[in-house]
């Protein structure tokens, strides 16, 4: 019996009811960390030393994710990436007169593939406002490798590997405001981070591990501009994170900060179908990483 008559049918209405899309992303930021200064005293109060430590932080994100829209609410994705973090970690110390005592400046590396899972649920309109949508993704790190370069002359090397993950969950919406073109975009999130513990092997030493909790609000303004496919956004984000660590065998030690952030973005979206691109900056306004600065690049195809 020929079957063809009856599949085609059958794969004509499943490819209108199951839609497959693709989204390649590459980001690219960099932290400006501030100069930061402390003075340590010996037991008798007279000057011991005084420690200034300044980080500045290249990181790159590509992010192939393949979405499956089953449903016309429902969409869900296979996520396939790669992250690497640059941090020239500049630390020196300075003896009373002002002339230096050690320098243990570093430049250290961290760098790992990672796959995973996503998932997004549109709402539509809820409680006034309109876009509401639900979107999860967990993605599990792989062969995390440590190293470090470009030693100063009191700096100690670092090399090993390990593994880790991270799970987001957030909630976003749109609100319309009473002036055209504007529009406020209120987002919850989540997110937990986590890398195990590694063996320095440079050092013959255990490293701790790692975990973040960070919940964050935002509350931007979207201004559509009057040039085609630029939009311009801005607004505040408050973020707590509790950090911690632990080494073998021990409890987690838990430290919390809580800080606001002040954004600026713009975002551009190609006539014809596909291209993107965001330009961002960060600026922290209060809290231990107070004036530092995160610059974001962005670009995105999807196909």
């Amino acid at each position: 019996m020929n079957y063809i008559p009856f599949a085609l049918p059958l794969l004509m209405v499943a490819s209108s009811v199951l839609a497959v899309e693709g989204e390649l992303t590459t980001r690219i930021k960099y932290l400006d960390g501030a100069s930061r200064s402390t003075v340590e005293y010996k037991a008798d109060s007279s000057f011991d030393q005084r420690e200034v430590r300044r980080k500045a932080r290249w990181e790159s994100d590509t992010l192939l994710k393949i979405e499956l829209t089953p449903e016309e609410e429902w969409r869900w994705s296979a996520r396939l990436g790669y992250n690497s973090r640059r941090t020239v970690d500049h630390k020196r110390t300075f003896r009373e007169d002002g002339s230096l005592k050690k320098d243990k400046t570093r430049t250290e590396w961290r760098q790992y593939p990672y796959a995973g899972l996503g998932l997004r649920y549109d709402y539509g309109s809820q409680l006034g406002g309109d876009a509401w949508s639900l979107r999860l993704y967990h993605d599990r790190f792989f062969d995390v490798d440590y190293h470090s370069s470009d030693l100063a002359s009191d700096a100690k090397p670092i090399a090993g590997r390990g593994t880790g993950y991270e799970s987001e969950v957030s909630i976003r919406a749109e609100y319309m405001t009473p002036w055209y073109s504007l529009y406020l975009l209120p987002k919850l999130s989540l997110t937990h981070t986590r890398f195990s513990a590694w063996t320095n092997t440079a050092q013959d030493e255990v490293e701790k591990a790692e975990q973040e909790l960070q919940y964050e609000a935002k509350l931007w303004l979207d201004w559509i501009t009057p040039m085609a496919g630029w939009e311009l956004i801005a607004g505040p984000s408050w973020q707590l994170e509790e950090q911690a660590e632990r080494d073998h065998g021990e409890a987690w030690q838990w430290e919390d900060k809580e800080q606001w952030l002040a954004t600026v973005r713009l975002e551009y979206e190609s006539p014809a179908p596909g291209f993107e691109m965001e330009l961002q900056a960060e600026h922290w306004l209060n809290g231990p990483d107070r004036h530092d600065t995160r610059y974001k690049v962005e670009l995105s195809y999807e196909f």
